[in-house]
C-alpha cells in the first residue's frame, strides 16, 4: 500500500516524497532554549537527496488524496517559479506532506531547536531590544523550506484556489532552488559577523521576495510589497511573546532581510537580470551598509574597515569574562540612534559608518562592560556620530550627571542610574563605553585608543 501511494504521487507530481511523517500534536506553547560571505558556486555538484521513507501504517484514503491534490498543486506552482526565476532544480526536491496539526508541531519543534535567545544577545547587551524569557506561538503555513534538513514541508489541508497558499508555496520553492544552486547553509557558515550574516540573509530573502512577487503579480511594477512582505513574515517567523514584539527596533530588524533585501535585489535585477543576482551569491554583500546603499555594492564597493579593540581583562580582573565580540554594522547603529533621535538625523549619522567592533564583558556577581569602537568615512562623519551619541545618552539614560573628564581622559562623561557612560572621538574613530562605575570605566578607557 505504501509503495503504491509513493508511485501514485511520483507520477502525479513528479517529485520525491521523502517522508510522510506524523508529528505529535502540540498542546502548549514551546519556550525556546536558545537558536551568512561567499556562497557556493552555481557550478558545484548537487547534494544527493535522501531515499523515500517507508511508512509502516497505511494512510487513510482521505489523507492519500489530500496529498495527491497538494502534490499536483505544488507541481504547477514549481513549474511557474522555475520559469520566473530562471533556475531549474538540480535534483528532485524532497517533499513532506503534513496536515495543519502536524505542520504546527513541526514548526514548534524547529523554532524551539534554534538558539534564538543567543542570537538576540548583541541587541539586548546594547539595550536595543528588551531582555527576558521568550516564548513563541507559530502561525499555520501552507509550506516552508528548512535548509537544515534540505526538506520542503507542504500543507495538505489548504482549499483549492487559495492564492495566499500558492504564493507561500512559491516562496518556499524559491528557497529550495537557492539551496540547490548556492548552498544556503554554506553561505551562513562563511559569515564571520552578525552584520555580514544580515547582509547575506538580505540577499537570500530579497531574492525570494522578488521571485515570489513575479509569481503572484507577474510583474514587479504592480507588486503590493507591504502585503507580500507581511505574508512571508507570517509564514517564516513565529509570534514572540512579551515586550519583544512591541519593540520597534526588533520589528525593523526582523523585516530587514525581506524589506531592504528586496530593494537591494531589485536593484541588482534591474542592473543585470537574474545573472546579476546569481553572481551576487559568489560575491555576496559583506555588510548591511551595502544593502542599505546598493550603490556601495554595485558601483563604488565600500568594504567594512576592521576595527581593533584591545583586551581589557587585565584591568577588569579575574571575575570578569568576555561574552561577546561582534560587528554590529550600519543597520544596528541606525536603529540604536533612531531609538531616541529623530529618524532623519539618526539615519543620516549612521550613513557615515565604515566599521565597528562591539565587545561585552560580564561577571557572575552582576555588571556589564560595553566597549563599542566605530570608524567613520571621514572626520566630519565621526564628529556627527559623536554628537548623536552624546544626545542619545542624555535622553536615553535621563537623569544624567555630567562629570569632568577624570584623570585626564578626554571626552564626554556621565554618571547615570545605569552606570557610567563615556563617549570620545579621535580622528575618524569614536568610542562608546558603558561600565558599572567610574573607576572601571576610566581603567578601560585608558586602554582603548
Amino acid at each position: 500500500m505504501t509503495l503504491l501511494v509513493a508511485v501514485v504521487l511520483a507520477l502525479l507530481a513528479g517529485f520525491i516524497i521523502t517522508s510522510l511523517q506524523t508529528f505529535e500534536r502540540a498542546t502548549a506553547l514551546v519556550t525556546p532554549s536558545g537558536e551568512s560571505a561567499p556562497g557556493a558556486s552555481p557550478t558545484e555538484p548537487p547534494r544527493p537527496t535522501s531515499p523515500p521513507t517507508r511508512v509502516s501504517t497505511p494512510m487513510p484514503n482521505e489523507g492519500i488524496w489530500s496529498q495527491v491534490r497538494a502534490a499536483r498543486l505544488f507541481d504547477q506552482v514549481a513549474h511557474q517559479v522555475e520559469t520566473n526565476r530562471a533556475l531549474s532544480p538540480r535534483a528532485e526536491v524532497p517533499l513532506s506532506f503534513l496536515d495543519q496539526h502536524e505542520m504546527t508541531a513541526m514548526l514548534q519543534q524547529l523554532y524551539a531547536e534554534r538558539n534564538f535567545e543567543s542570537a538576540l544577545k548583541p541587541y539586548t547587551a546594547l539595550d536595543l531590544v528588551p531582555e527576558g524569557s521568550i516564548s513563541f506561538e507559530v502561525h499555520t503555513s501552507a509550506g516552508i523550506y528548512v535548509p537544515e534538513q534540505e526538506q520542503l514541508y507542504v500543507a495538505t489541508d489548504r482549499p483549492e484556489g487559495d492564492g495566499n497558499a500558492q504564493t507561500v508555496l512559491a516562496h518556499a520553492y524559491v528557497h529550495a532552488l537557492q539551496d540547490q544552486h548556492f548552498d544556503l547553509e554554506a553561505m551562513d557558515d562563511r559569515t564571520s559577523t552578525i552584520d555580514e550574516e544580515l547582509a547575506a540573509e538580505a540577499l537570500i530573502a530579497g531574492d525570494a521576495t522578488v521571485s515570489t512577487a513575479l509569481y503572484r503579480h507577474r510583474d514587479l511594477a504592480s507588486a503590493d510589497w507591504d502585503a507580500l512582505t507581511d505574508l512571508i513574515m507570517e509564514t517564516e517567523h513565529p509570534h514572540y511573546s512579551g515586550q519583544l514584539e512591541t519593540s520597534a527596533a526588533w520589528q525593523q530588524l526582523k523585516r530587514f532581510p525581506n524589506r531592504e533585501g528586496r530593494v537591494f535585489v531589485q536593484r541588482l535585477f534591474e542592473a543585470g537580470g537574474w545573472d546579476a543576482v546569481n553572481r551576487a551569491y559568489t560575491d555576496p554583500p559583506r555588510s548591511t551598509e551595502q544593502i542599505l546603499h546598493p550603490v556601495r555594492y554595485l558601483e563604488q564597493r565600500d568594504a567594512p574597515t576592521q576595527v581593533t579593540v584591545p583586551g581589557i581583562g587585565s584591568v577588569l580582573g579575574e571575575e570578569w569574562q568576555e561574552v561577546l565580540e561582534e560587528t554590529l554594522g550600519e543597520l544596528v547603529v541606525g536603529l540604536y540612534l533612531n531609538d531616541e533621535l529623530p529618524g532623519q538625523k539618526a539615519w543620516q549619522a549612521a550613513a557615515g559608518w565604515d566599521g565597528d567592533t562591539f565587545v561585552v564583558w560580564e561577571r557572575e556577581a552582576g555588571g556589564q562592560v560595553v566597549v563599542w569602537r566605530t570608524v567613520w568615512d571621514s572626520s566630519a562623519d565621526a564628529r556627527e556620530a559623536e554628537n548623536s551619541l552624546v544626545a542619545l545618552v542624555e535622553q536615553r539614560y535621563f537623569p544624567v550627571r555630567p562629570i569632568r573628564p577624570p584623570r585626564g581622559v578626554v571626552g564626554h562623561w556621565w554618571e547615570t542610574n545605569a552606570g557610567t557612560f563615556h563617549v570620545c572621538r579621535t580622528g575618524r574613530y569614536v568610542l562608546f563605553l558603558q561600565a558599572p562605575d567610574i573607576n572601571t570605566a576610566v581603567n578601560v578607557a585608558s586602554l582603548v585608543p
